[in-house]
């Protein structure tokens, strides 16, 4: 137990020394007890912002139209507190997301991820919203330490690096021929690199896991950059086993810092992305399948009067793992 608690403190402290993240760098593995076993995924992950701070108004997951098809010229009766400020008003940012791992060596994994984009926004009785491929990305990681099973306690240690691609829209315009804010586009035109690290310490039943991310973020052809960033993970879990079902419900933390979009090398106002997020999490596997949950509340973030709040963010995969194979 005081191994354990040694694992779950040195967890706590690696995520203070970060500061900086990114929701998109997507290279977390999750909880997985089939090692080295090449797998095809599919993620939803599913953000919404909405409520202001300064009139009071709660946040909601599910703010009307933020989670069914639009067809635009929608009306409503709005109760508007202020002309500019509806308490209806809200950011959704929804990700599909294809997730293929192939293992070429026992210890070398290649992923590659492929993302359909659906972003919605509302303001005073005017919608956006756009669907579309967003940029792929390519990363490799080495397992440096695998797990033995005849160790009381596991450890397991990814270490990797990627390739964002710009092969998304980046330039998709709204009914009126205008060009859509640069956070409602499926692609940010730029090519981006992230590297991240990958811990997880484990006995038979409880174990901690901390995945740390950091993402430098190139230009596009409008100059547009969106600052370098962090995105710091940690779940601690615990492992129940009934019959051949596995289940690990968890407990995570997501802390998330980005200084915002700069615009020809000028950061833009109240851009900034300061931000902890904490909630349950639930894994279950059975036999080669996997579905993998979790439901992020916003416990602490940086946003000033007159910007939505963060109501937090929902997460489900389902991930099927194919018979390991050796490799040299």
């Amino acid at each position: 137990m005081k191994t354990i608690k040694a694992c779950i403190v040195l967890s706590c402290l690696m995520i203070s020394f970060k500061a900086i993240a990114c929701d998109i760098c997507g290279s977390y593995m999750g909880i997985t007890p089939y090692d080295n076993k090449s797998s095809i995924s599919f993620l939803h992950r599913y953000r919404v912002f909405n409520g202001y701070r300064n009139y009071q108004q709660q946040s909601q997951f599910f703010p009307k139209s933020a989670y069914r098809t639009m067809h635009g010229g929608e009306e409503d009766s709005m109760q508007v507190i202020n002309r500019n400020y509806s308490k209806k008003d809200f950011e959704s940012f929804k990700i599909f997301e294809l997730r293929l791992k192939y293992f070429v060596l026992k210890r070398l994994e290649l992923n590659a991820f492929l993302p359909l984009i659906n972003n919605k926004s509302k303001s005073n009785d005017e919608y956006n919203h756009y669907t579309g491929f967003g940029d792929i990305s390519f990363n490799a990681g080495f397992h440096a330490i695998t797990p033995k099973s005849d160790k009381k306690i596991r450890h397991k240690l990814i270490v990797g690096a990627g390739i964002k691609l710009p092969t998304g829209n980046f330039y998709a315009h709204d009914n009126n021929s205008d060009r859509l804010p640069f956070e409602m586009q499926p692609g940010t035109g730029s090519t981006d690199g992230f590297a991240y690290f990958n811990y997880v310490c484990m006995t038979k039943k409880l174990g901690a896991s901390i995945s740390l991310n950091y993402k430098a973020n190139g230009k596009n052809r409008y100059q547009e950059k969106l600052s370098n960033s962090h995105n710091d993970f940690l779940s601690v879990f615990y492992r129940l086993q009934y019959k051949d079902f596995s289940f690990y419900p968890s407990v995570q933390a997501n802390y998330e810092f980005t200084e915002g979009l700069k615009v020809k090398n000028k950061l833009i106002e109240n851009s900034q992305v300061n931000a902890l997020l904490v909630g349950p999490g639930l894994d279950i596997y059975y036999k080669s399948f996997s579905l993998n949950t979790s439901w992020q509340f916003t416990a602490f973030e940086e946003v000033r009067d007159g910007y939505l709040k963060s109501a937090g963010r929902i997460s489900v995969g389902l991930n099927y793992s194919f018979a390991k194979k050796e490799k040299a």
